[in-house]
C-alpha cells in the first residue's frame, strides 16, 4: 500500500507519477523573494489540472517540515484535481534548519519522522508517505544535514518508508547513499534527487550499481543542462539495463516556472516536452511505463518493503 494525503492506496492504482514536486512550498525566508512562495491556490490548481490532462495521476510532494509544508492544502489539491498526492516528512538544507534541528540528535529527528508517518502531520491526521527531501549542500555536507540523513535512514528502516533526497547539483550521492544504507535502508527504497544535473555517466553507473534509484527530476531547467543532454544520458542508462532504477520529474519550485507565464511548461514539462525527446530516441513504451508508473509504485509501496 501507498500512503497518500487521502489515505492508503493500492500500489497498482498509483498511475503516472511525478516523483519530485512542490505544490505548497515557501522558501522565501531563505531565498529572500516571493517566487518560491506558492500562496495562490487558484494558480497552482490551474497548473495541476494542465498536468493531469496530459495523463499524470500522482505527485510526490517533497516540501518538508522546513520548506513551508502545508498538508491541508495538499489534501485540498488532491480532492479538487483528482490526483494522488504523497506528502513528505524531513528537513532540507542546513540554511533552512531551525535551532531544534541544529541541536537535535539523529534519534530525536528520527522520532519526528516516525510520528509523522504513523500518526500524522501537525495534528491533521494526514500521514507522510515518504521521507524527504532530505538534503546535502556542496561541496561538503554540513553536520546537521548528516544527522538528518542518518535520521531518515533510521526512520526508513523502522517504518518501511522510502527516502528521497536533494543532491545539490547532483553531487554527494555516494555519501548520501552510504549514510542511508548504513542505517539498514534497502537501496531500492532510496531516490537520489537531481542526479540529472551531474551529467556524469560513470558516476551514474557507480550509484546504480549500489541498487539505489536516481531521479532525473529537474527536467526543463535548461539553464543548468539541456534536456537533449538529459535524454541522451537517460537513454544511455536504459541501454545498460538500469530502467528499473530511474524516475522522472521537473521540480517546480518557483512560480516563474509555471506555464501561465509563457517561458516554461510548469508541471507539464516531463509529459509535454521530455517524453517526446525520449520517443525520438527510440524508448520503448514499456520502458517509459517503468519510469513513470512501475518504478514510483514499487519505491513507495510499503507492502513491497514488508515482503522482503
Amino acid at each position: 500500500m501507498i500512503q497518500t494525503v487521502m489515505g492508503e492506496l493500492p500500489a497498482g492504482e498509483l498511475g503516472v507519477t511525478m516523483c519530485h514536486e512542490h505544490l505548497a512550498v515557501d522558501l522565501s525566508p531563505v531565498r529572500g523573494d516571493e517566487d518560491s512562495h506558492f500562496d495562490d491556490e487558484e494558480l497552482v490548481t490551474e497548473e495541476l489540472l494542465k498536468m493531469k490532462a496530459l495523463g499524470v495521476e500522482a505527485v510526490i510532494e517533497v516540501s518538508c517540515n522546513d520548506m513551508g509544508r502545508n498538508v491541508r492544502r495538499l489534501k485540498k489539491y488532491s480532492g479538487i484535481c483528482g490526483l494522488h498526492v504523497i506528502a513528505s516528512t524531513g528537513y532540507y538544507l542546513a540554511e533552512y534548519h531551525s535551532d531544534f534541528v541544529k541541536n537535535s540528535s539523529s534519534e530525536e529527528l528520527c522520532e519526528v519522522f516516525c510520528r509523522e508517518i504513523t500518526e500524522g502531520i501537525d495534528g491533521t491526521g494526514i500521514k507522510a508517505g515518504i521521507i524527504g527531501e532530505v538534503a546535502s549542500g556542496e561541496p561538503e555536507m554540513r553536520e546537521s544535514e548528516r544527522r538528518v540523513l542518518i535520521a531518515a535512514g533510521m526512520a526508513g528502516k523502522r517504518t518501511g518508508t522510502a527516502v528521497t533526497t536533494h543532491c545539490q547539483l547532483g553531487r554527494l550521492g555516494l555519501e548520501q547513499s552510504g549514510l542511508l544504507m548504513n542505517q539498514g535502508m534497502a537501496p531500492d527504497k532510496i531516490i537520489l534527487g537531481h542526479l540529472d544535473l551531474a551529467d556524469d555517466r560513470a558516476y551514474y553507473e557507480e550509484l546504480l550499481g549500489l541498487g539505489v534509484n536516481i531521479g532525473f527530476d529537474t527536467i526543463g531547467k535548461t539553464g543548468y543542462l539541456s534536456d537533449e543532454r538529459r535524454a541522451d544520458n537517460l537513454m544511455y542508462l536504459i541501454e545498460r539495463g538500469y530502467e528499473k532504477q530511474l524516475v522522472l520529474s521537473q521540480d517546480i519550485s518557483r512560480k516563474s516556472y509555471f506555464s501561465r507565464y509563457g517561458t516554461y511548461s510548469g508541471y507539464m514539462t516531463v509529459m509535454k516536452d521530455f517524453v517526446p525527446l525520449l520517443r525520438e530516441r527510440g524508448i520503448k513504451e514499456e520502458t517509459l511505463a517503468a519510469l513513470l508508473v512501475h518504478n514510483p509504485a514499487r519505491i513507495l509501496d510499503k507492502a513491497e518493503t514488508a515482503a522482503k
